[in-house]
This record gives structure tokens, C-alpha cells and sequence, in this order.
């Protein structure tokens, strides 16, 4: 019934999409431009933060500009290999579709001249391919992936990802000779679409598909749920299937709302029970709608994941920050791993004052139970780098400023013509280009006005200590010592600290603040300054006279009383 109809309704679906592609080269210039920022300016904080080792490796240039990718994971005879053979139309002998499970490799369906099979130590070789990150998961599970090469149209816009089908008890996770969960995340989180498939005839959701999905969690908002071989029972048993199916998965998500859910028979077959055909029909049309807009919509999504990765390395740096300001300045006697215990057992209290301290919300943290899990493996919490206040203001800069003028050119939001426009085009916002400056200008006053402070205190202080000086040495004038020259450090230091204040008072005006009353000296060197060199020279005494030589000053000093020149003496 499907098999004539289904091929022309594919070919117009190709020829939209390809005539949306090829007609809009501001795409390709939107994930040119977001690779470079991502590359140069949120991968080496990734790096620097150890942020691959929490939140999953880091992401490639292959990764940016692959296409849309549609990850199919589903327990065994869900029609997962059959709704990929329905949308594309291939009749390839590799499709091997049975009753039993058959297919037991992940398999990536992509574009090519002719059908071939790559293997998965070759297939993580290719550059055009997002593929090398799964080399990660080493030898035993890329003897289980595949890319299979096909010429249908539809490939050249979107790739598929099928799945082996999941099976219950742990006798099969064991003998898998790979950690399923980690790479179904792994590729959920690079993927654009994932559809979960169930069989209205088994819905029962065994222990390791329950975990694949916990797993996804994070990446709600690409999951879709598809009720498959929905033909083969009546309305009324639909209805509850249909209710306890999504009972159970509001149960695993730990939501009431679940994503939305496609009901109906994929493939080429008439319909065993036609009482709800118009249902299953137009579910089946918003399938292939939504797989028809994912080429449109491939710049949003790449935005999107590169500023929600953004975010979660801005938190991350607070958090590990956090973490290494708790540990012991000396970890002797195993008290440093002690404290990295004590941390790993006391992690939703950290998470708290981190949340307190940056006005971070609560969505924004990670599961403390996968962060846990993944701290305890890491070596040494002194390894975590301090928090860097301008990497933390580039990162502010690239959310808030860069990125949004790339997804101007996607968004199709229209905006106020209140708003100054660029020459180049783009709005500008007073805010947000203001908002770095003032805060550096705000850095640099600070920093000039603790400076200025400084050296208040510095003049204050020596000031003081040369005052105490000159007060505790005796005074001679130089006319009675006429054989002996003037000492010249006591002038030099009073003419460098008369310098030193007038510079002072200079910065000082220069900040805006009224110094002059501030910056004084002690008044033992006021006559000093006053006077010039010659009365800093007479200040300045020589202070290692003899005992004979004070007496005879004295005695001086005693018979010119009478003259009056002893007046002129004390005056001086």
C-alpha cells in the first residue's frame, strides 16, 4: 500500500531540503564563525578546567559542521532498522531485519557514490566524519560499529544512527565488552534527534534501557518517543497502552510531561487495524516533517549546544575554585585526603554556597551524584586551577555579546525599531557594550586609588621616622664648626621627601581627591622646607661631636648670650 506512495513524497522531501541548504550560505558562515569561537576562546578554558573529565570530551571541528545526525535507541524488534529502511527507501541486504534480534553492531547510515561498508577502526579515521571520538571507547567496541554507505538522497541532508536492541538481565551487559550507556550518551549528546521506539505489544522497559534513558535526561529536548506497530491492536487497546506506556516513562524522567510521542506502524505494510488510520497517518506525516526540518534548524542547535557548554564551564570554574580553596595548606599525614574525602561525601552543601556566592540558579549545577562519581577518580583536587575573574569576563563577553550576534543572522526575530542599528547591521545594545568597559574602568580606578594609599602611608610613616631622627640628635649651628663641612645625607633625604610629597599631592589631584590637607610633615621639618637647601644643611648637624666639642658649643653658646647672638641662635 506504502511502497508506491512513499518514494515520491521522499523525493519531494529531499528536493526541499536541498533547495533550503544550498540556497542559504549564512549557515555555513554561522557554524564557520561559531567553530572559531569555540575553538580559540571556550575550548582552551575546557581544557585549562579539566572540564572533559566531568562533562564529556571536548567537542570537534568534524563534530560543528557534520550534519544532522537521528539516533534511533530502542529494546530488541522495536523497528528501528525498519523506520530507517522506511524514511530513506534503501533496499540494501545489509538491513537485516527479523522477528529476533539482528542487529548487534551501532551502524551509521551516511552518503556516498556507492554502498560500502566501513568499519569502526577505519570509520574514526575519517575527517569528514564526527566519528573519532568514539576511539575513546576502545578496540572492543569499534569491532561493533559500522558505517554503512548509501546513495540515497535523503543522506546527503541527514544521517542515521542505528543501535543495537537492548536486551534484559546483565548477562548481555557483561558480555558486551563495552559500557552501552556511555556511548548511547555519548552520541545522544552529539546527536540532533533521538528516538526512542517501543513495541505496543512489550512495554515493559528492562534495567539497561531504563539507565540509557536516565543517561539522556539531559538531552530532553531532543527526545521523541515512536509507539511502533501501533496497527496491530484496536482504539480502545491503544488508548492504554498509550496511558501506561507514558506512565512509565514519567516514572524513569522523573517528570509529568513527557516529549511528544509519534504513534503509528513505520514501514511499508498495509495496516492490520484501520480503526484509527487517519491517527496513525498524520503521525506519521509530523515524523517525517520534523526530519525535514532538521537541516533548517542545524545552526540554532549548534548554538545551542555551544553556549549551554559554555555555561556549564562557567559554573564548573566556580565550583572546582570552591573545591581547592577547601584543602589544607599542608596535607601531611594523609589530612589533604581526608579533606578530598570529606568534599566528595559534602557535595550539595558546596554546591549551595557556590550557588550563594555567584547567583547561579539551581539548573545550572550538575547532578551531584555524576559529579561525585567522576571526582572521586580524578588524582589530585591542587590541580584544579584558581578562578581566573577574566576568563570568567570573556566568557560573559562571548555569551552576552559574540555568539548573539551570530544567532541574529538564524534567528528570523523580528526586533523593535527602537533599536540602533550598526553599519554592519547588527543591533546594538548600549548594556552590553558598555558593561566590559565600565568594569575595567572600574579595575583600574581601584587599583590607582590602593596605590595612592600606599604611598600615603609610606610618606607618613618615613616622615615620622626622620622626625624622631633630627629630634634625638643634637643641633649644632655650622658657623661654629667652621672646619668641618656640613653633613649632606639628612638634606638629600628632606629634599627627596619634599619631592615625594609634591608627587604624592599631584596623584592625588589627579584622583580627584584633596591631599593637601592629608600629606603633611611633621612640623620639625617645616622650617626646613621652607628655608630651602641652606636651613636643611643647618637642620641637619653634624651628630657625632665629641664630648669636648659639645662643651665647647655650649660655652659658645653661653658667653653669646649676652650679645644676642645666642637669640639669633634659638631663632634658627
Amino acid at each position: 500500500r506504502f511502497g508506491s506512495s512513499i518514494q515520491p513524497r521522499l523525493r519531494g522531501i529531499a528536493s526541499k531540503m536541498a533547495d533550503a541548504v544550498e540556497a542559504d550560505d549564512t549557515s555555513r558562515h554561522v557554524v564557520q564563525s561559531l567553530k572559531a569561537l569555540y575553538m580559540e576562546r571556550l575550548r582552551p578554558v575546557e581544557i585549562d578546567s579539566h572540564f572533559a573529565h566531568f562533562h564529556g570530551a571536548a567537542l570537534t571541528a568534524s563534530e560543528l559542521e557534520a550534519r544532522p545526525q537521528v539516533l534511533l535507541v530502542g529494546q530488541y524488534s522495536t523497528g528501528k532498522t525498519s523506520l530507517i529502511k522506511w524514511v530513506t527507501g534503501i533496499e540494501s541486504t545489509f538491513f537485516d531485519i527479523r522477528p529476533q534480534p539482528s542487529t548487534d553492531k551501532f551502524v551509521a547510515v551516511v552518503h556516498g557514490d556507492e554502498e560500502k561498508v566501513i568499519n569502526g577502526d577505519a570509520a574514526t579515521c575519517l575527517e569528514g566524519l564526527p566519528y573519532g571520538g568514539l576511539s575513546r571507547f576502545g578496540s572492543g567496541f569499534l569491532s561493533k560499529f559500522q558505517i554503512l554507505v548509501e546513495q540515497a538522497e535523503i543522506l546527503k541532508h541527514i544521517t542515521f544512527v542505528d543501535t543495537p536492541g537492548v536486551l534484559s538481565g546483565d548477562k548481555q551487559r557483561i558480555s558486551r565488552g563495552y559500557d552501552f550507556k556511555e556511548v548511547a550518551s555519548w552520541l545522544a549528546t552529539r546527536c540532533d534527534l533521538v528516538l526512542l521506539l517501543f513495541d505496543a505489544h512489550k512495554l515493559d522497559i528492562s534495567d539497561e534501557f531504563k539507565e540509557v534513558i536516565e543517561a539522556m535526561r539531559s538531552q530532553g529536548d531532543k527526545c521523541r518517543c515512536v509507539l511502533n506497530k501501533a496497527d496491530e491492536i484496536d482504539g480502545e487497546n491503544l488508548v492504554k497502552v498509550y496511558g501506561a506506556l507514558m506512565w512509565n516513562l514519567g516514572k524513569i524522567l522523573g517528570t509529568p510531561e513527557v516529549s511528544r510521542m509519534y504513534i503509528g506502524s513505520f514501514w511499508e505494510q498495509e495496516y492490520k487495524c484501520k480503526d484509527l488510520e487517519r491517527l496513525l497517518d498524520q503521525d506519521r506525516r509530523d515524523l517525517m516533517q520534523e526530519l525535514r526540518d532538521l537541516p533548517r534548524n542545524v545552526c540554532v542547535r549548534r548554538v545551542n549546544a555551544v553556549v549551554a557548554r559554555a555555561r556549564a564551564v562557567k559554573v564548573h570554574m566556580a565550583i572546582v575554585d570552591a573545591l581547592r580553596l577547601r584543602l589544607p595548606l599542608v596535607g601531611i599525614c594523609g589530612r589533604r585526603r581526608r579533606c578530598e574525602r570529606w568534599m566528595c561525601n559534602h557535595l550539595p552543601e558546596i554546591f549551595k554556597d557556590v550557588m550563594k556566592e555567584h547567583q547561579f540558579a539551581p539548573g545550572d549545577m550538575p547532578s551531584p551524584d555524576r559529579f561525585r562519581e567522576r571526582l572521586m577518580c580524578f588524582k589530585d583536587f591542587s590541580q584544579f586551577p584558581r578562578r581566573d575573574a577574566k576568563q570568567v569576563e570573556d566568557l560573559e563577553q562571548l555569551i552576552s555579546a559574540d555568539i548573539p550576534k551570530l544567532m541574529a543572522l538564524v534567528g528570523g526575530v523580528s526586533f523593535s525599531g527602537l533599536r540602533e542599528r550598526h553599519a554592519d547591521g547588527y543591533l546594538n545594545s548600549a548594556w552590553t557594550d558598555a558593561t566590559p568597559q565600565v568594569k575595567a574602568r572600574s579595575g583600574r580606578e581601584s587599583c590607582a586609588g590602593r596605590i595612592f594609599i600606599f604611598l600615603v602611608v609610606l610618606v607618613l610613616v618615613i616622615a615620622i621616622l626622620v622626625s624622631a631622627a633630627l629630634a634625638l640628635s643634637p643641633s649644632a649651628p655650622s658657623a661654629m664648626m667652621p672646619d668641618r663641612a656640613p653633613p649632606s645625607a639628612s638634606a638629600a633625604l628632606i629634599s627627596a621627601l619634599a619631592r615625594l610629597r609634591a608627587l604624592v599631592v599631584n596623584l592625588g589631584d589627579n584622583q580627584g581627591l584633596h591631599t593637601t590637607t592629608i600629606v603633611q610633615l611633621p612640623s620639625s621639618l617645616a622650617p626646613s622646607l621652607a628655608s630651602g637647601a641652606a636651613d636643611a644643611s643647618a637642620l641637619s648637624a653634624d651628630i657625632a661631636a665629641s664630648a669636648t666639642s659639645r662643651a665647647t658649643i655650649a660655652g659658645s653658646i653661653g658667653a653669646a648670650s649676652g650679645s644676642g647672638s645666642g637669640a639669633g641662635f634659638g631663632e634658627l
